[in-house]
């Protein structure tokens, strides 16, 4: 197992869901990829230095620490993606 530190951005302009809730199916799409969570990290909400599309200005970020095999992350991250209420998933590996 490998340790990730993961960026997900939120999107604020009609999100459904509240953070809470996000945070509760993020974990359970770690848990389901064979990763264990760690801990998150609420960052808040943000404007984009480069708005790459006028409906999203901005988004609520979260940090989260985790474990998982290298050859499932990609497909974690697909499935995050689909989640609606996420904008962005960025997963580095700590120094």
């Amino acid at each position: 197992m490998t340790k990730y530190e993961g960026t997900i951005i939120l999107k604020e302009t009609g999100r459904e869901s509240t953070v809470e809730e996000l945070q509760t199916l993020i974990s359970a799409e770690i848990d389901t990829a064979g990763g264990k969570v760690g801990e998150f990290n609420t960052v808040g909400q943000k404007d984009f230095a480069r708005v790459a599309n006028r409906k999203n200005p901005d988004g609520y970020y979260l940090e989260v620490t985790f474990e998982g095999d290298p050859a499932a992350t990609g497909e974690l991250k697909k499935r995050l993606l689909k989640l609606k209420d996420v904008f962005r998933v960025f997963f580095t590996k700590p120094a």
